[in-house]
């Protein structure tokens, strides 16, 4: 199965083909002098590569919001905002809880 690239990966491959069409640009220039067939295609070839990822780059959808992890926000327990039932220690008995007064 196909993987989908997002708005932003399309953006991504966009700039570093940008890049490599430049550099092959400036490598063609730098040897004007001896023609270089190869490196002419290779040339071409990058900028026909990054033009194809800036279209798709511009026709591709806004990515509707993420879907919510499970961690971005505590877990509801049925409108009880109390996660625990233990009362809190008080300042005569600091290790007496709730629990230990059931079982005495």
């Amino acid at each position: 199965m196909k993987k989908k690239i997002t708005k932003k990966g399309y953006r991504v491959l966009a700039i570093v083909w940008t890049l490599a069409a430049a550099s092959m640009s400036v490598a063609f220039v730098r040897r004007l002098a001896e023609f270089n067939l190869p490196l002419l295609a290779l040339t071409a070839l990058s900028i026909l590569v990054a033009a194809n990822f800036w279209k798709s780059y511009r026709r591709t959808p806004e990515q509707a919001q993420a879907p919510r992890s499970l961690f971005d926000s505590p877990p509801k327990f049925s409108g009880d905002p109390v996660l625990f039932d233990d009362d809190p220690p008080c300042f005569d008995h600091p290790n007496k809880d709730s629990e230990e007064n059931t079982h005495e």
